[in-house]
């Protein structure tokens, strides 16, 4: 058994409102905690894994495709593999995602 603390990991990215920490990572899947400060955004990009992205805190604007939906604490949204997506932080308040992809990209 492993006990992660995820304020305590290593970012892979930090810049520009944006903070990602790599909390897991497995051949199976790989699961970041990205957190997005208000008013930054996480542009849109392509995956060659699905994923799926779940609202830990805050609220945002998620972009798949060409639908766009604002999610809140606890709200789920997926992204299809090769298919553009984006965040958008929209609240008062840091947003912070829970991303998985699987498998891993």
């Amino acid at each position: 058994m492993k006990k992660v603390q995820i304020m305590k990991l290593p970012s892979i990215l930090k810049k520009d409102g944006i903070e990602a920490k790599r909390i897991y990572d497995k051949e199976s899947a790989q699961a970041n905690v990205i957190t997005i400060e208000p008013g930054f955004e996480l542009p849109s990009h392509v995956t060659p894994v699905d994923v799926f992205m779940l609202v830990l805190e805050g609220k945002g604007v998620f972009t798949v495709g060409d639908e766009s939906l604002e999610l809140e604490k606890y709200e789920l949204i997926e992204g299809p593999k090769n298919v553009p997506h984006g965040i958008k932080n929209t609240g008062d308040e840091p947003l912070m995602v829970l991303v998985l992809k699987a498998p891993r990209s």
